[in-house]
């Protein structure tokens, strides 16, 4: 027997069709879009209004099982499927649409859910996706098909900057976001039409009191950024968005930040003569790294000339991996008590210890590194003869969580986060530090000033061809101490890096879009600005696009070798950083077709143009020579032009 039933849900009208006991559809309608459901396979269609286009927002699945317990709550609709002891949760909100997935047997093993599954349709024109700053992918590029099929499962906190992406449909922009970022894998792969598809899929754990997995749909402008901004006032209606200026409020000195370059010292670096070179070269807000806490104690008139010049300046830190206390060829931040490596590793569902970094020692609980964190940050700052003013430690915002099983300190991949981001804001609260960390994932945003590794993250990690010292893409080792070669010896980087990591056709500002008056964010410092010689000049133009401080890493020589540019670009960037670094990237443009001629603006104050090809750009009243990025303010109409020929 046929039937039909009709209510009211909000502003959406709910249709549900069936045959006999057997739903088969449900359809969600208002004036942005139809979104029709079919609650056995988890299929889910989309019909932008105003246009005759289908989207697929996921494919169907078979081996679910039949649908039973179907009602309708408030603003929407829930059903079960027993067979995988779920329960499906739809929630219609303003003009998007929430996909929650619960596990509602707590009996029940870990087991992997997956979905949504996207295949590749033709109103989608390319994928939006959140790879470290952002990144465009069009949906006919088999390079890129071929270079996201080949990486395996990408895990939602390290390999996404930030929980979402979206679907280019030409008018249209879709965003996913996930609202449960734990968990999760992306899987890409070649359909049978040759196509780029990928799966989405979220592991209830048995160490999740409450297991939810859930996934918000919009749909929005036809703009690549168009995701960024829906994510953007997602984290603002949850309250979650922390600006620039309310922790310049908390920590005054994280102001010293807006204008500043980031360098890593080496060698002769940390010394007062190297200091007022600095300075005499115009360069007055720099945030300074060391290798080192022993570096303060061995320098400490440098480290006081530094801070009567302006800058930050502080150690690399890290509390990530214990090794045994008697380990070979160990380093100073692994290095705890024997107690501590005993105990406190995280333990792997099998029971196994979690095998450290480069799998020496193991990886630390956060949740019992507190007592130390405070042991050896106390003992550092009581010895000091003139304090540090900002610390970095490395790997806590990088994404990588963990579960952890260990009987006396078992976590979920959510309590680690809490606590990696508990000692940073202990140290910035304590000692009223700039605080700083690797990577920058959305969940860091919240707690720290900077970030390494967002504009450009780690490079082929892994290839032996930039291991290899005969290849001509060897990056180099960390000898000589005084100037690591991995950090400052210049060489090519492989064309199809450079396709992926750098080509401005493929970038996107999404976390600029995001968290550019939140964090100040830059290179990672195995990819720093001047690192790979065929990529300097591109960087330099995305870094004063994004309007984003370069990484250098410099000792006397090197800043020698270097001075001129780093000088022009610094007068370029600098003043521009102080003036926009805490206000809100507001859009990002295409100008050409081809994608070479780009746009970002700030606020109603500064829109900054640059050209990546060679032929100069006409834009309005304003001219973009070939290879520059042209500064112009909206009300005065000022121009500044930095070229890099």
């Amino acid at each position: 027997m046929l039937f039909r039933i009709s209510l009211s849900i909000g502003m959406f009208l709910l249709t549900s069709i069936g045959m006999s006991d057997t739903l088969e559809s449900v359809r969600f309608s208002n004036t942005v879009w139809d979104v029709e459901i079919f609650p056995q396979s988890l299929a889910v269609n989309v019909y932008p209004a105003g246009t005759d286009i289908t989207v697929r927002v996921s494919s169907g699945q078979i081996g679910l099982g039949p649908v039973t317990d179907f009602s309708h709550e408030g603003e929407g609709i829930r059903w079960r499927l027993p067979e995988r002891a779920l329960t499906v949760h739809v929630a219609s909100l303003k003009d998007s649409l929430t996909i929650e997935f619960i596990q509602d047997d707590p009996a029940n093993d870990t087991q992997n859910f997956t979905w949504p599954v996207i295949e590749n349709t033709e109103s989608i024109q390319g994928y939006i996706f959140p790879f470290f700053e952002g990144s465009y992918v069009p949906t006919d590029d088999l390079t890129w098909r071929d270079f996201l099929c080949d990486r395996g499962p990408i895990n939602t906190t390290a390999g996404l900057s930030m929980p979402f992406w979206g679907l280019d449909l030409g008018e249209r922009t879709l965003t996913y976001i996930l609202t449960n970022p734990f968990n999760n894998q992306i899987l890409f792969r070649e359909t049978e039409t040759s196509d780029l598809g990928m799966r989405v899929s979220h592991a209830f754990t048995p160490n999740w009191e409450r297991k939810r997995y859930g996934v918000r749909l919009s749909l929005g402008a036809a703009s690549p950024i168009e995701p960024a901004k829906q994510y953007r006032q997602w984290l603002i209606e949850k309250g979650e968005f922390v600006s620039f200026a309310e922790k310049i409020e908390k920590v005054p000195a994280a102001e010293k930040l807006r204008g500043a370059a980031h360098v890593y010292l080496w060698g002769d670096g940390l010394s007062v003569k190297l200091l007022e070179r600095f300075a005499e070269s115009g360069l007055d807000r720099l945030w300074l790294g060391v290798d080192s806490w022993q570096d303060g104690f061995r320098h400490p008139t440098a480290v006081a000339k530094a801070k009567e010049l302006g800058y930050l300046i502080g150690p690399y830190d890290s509390y990530h991996s214990i090794h045994h206390p008697n380990e070979k060829d160990t380093w100073e931040t692994a290095q705890f008590d024997l107690s501590l490596y005993e105990t406190g590793a995280i333990v792997n569902a099998d029971g196994t210890k979690n095998r450290g970094f480069k799998k020496k020692g193991y990886h630390l609980s956060p949740l019992v590194a507190q007592p130390y964190v405070e042991d050896r940050v106390n003992g550092i700052v009581a010895q000091m003869p003139t304090d540090f003013n900002t610390w970095f430690i490395d790997c806590d915002a990088y994404g990588e969580l963990f579960d952890d099983y260990s009987p006396s300190h078992p976590a979920t991949q959510l309590d680690d986060m809490n606590a990696r981001l508990a000692r940073i804001a202990w140290i910035r609260d304590t000692y009223n530090m700039v605080v700083g960390s690797e990577g920058g994932a959305a969940y860091s945003a919240a707690t720290l000033h900077f970030a390494h590794g967002m504009t450009v993250p780690v490079i082929g990690w892994g290839d032996p061809d930039m291991k290899e010292k005969t290849s001509p893409y060897y990056i180099g080792g960390y000898w000589p101490p005084e100037g690591p070669a991995i950090h400052i010896k210049q060489g090519p980087l492989k064309p199809n890096y450079l396709y992926h990591y750098y080509d401005p056709r493929f970038r996107l500002p999404l976390y600029q879009i995001v968290f550019h008056d939140s964090v100040v964010t830059t290179n990672h410092w195995l990819s720093g600005s001047l690192k790979f010689e065929n990529a300097i000049e591109t960087l330099a133009l995305l870094e004063l696009l994004y309007n984003v401080p370069p990484l250098y890493h410099l000792n006397m020589a090197e800043f020698s070798k270097h001075e001129a540019w780093i000088q022009r670009h610094y007068a370029f960037f600098s003043p521009l950083h102080r003036h926009i670094g805490g206000q809100a990237m507001t859009d990002f443009e295409w100008l050409r077709d081809n994608r070479q001629v780009q746009r970002t603006e700030f606020g109603d104050t500064v829109e900054l143009l640059a050209n990546f090809g060679t032929e100069p750009f006409a834009y309005k009243d304003v001219v973009i020579p070939g290879k520059s990025v042209v500064a112009r303010w909206i009300d005065a109409g000022d121009v500044e032009v930095f070229s890099v020929e």
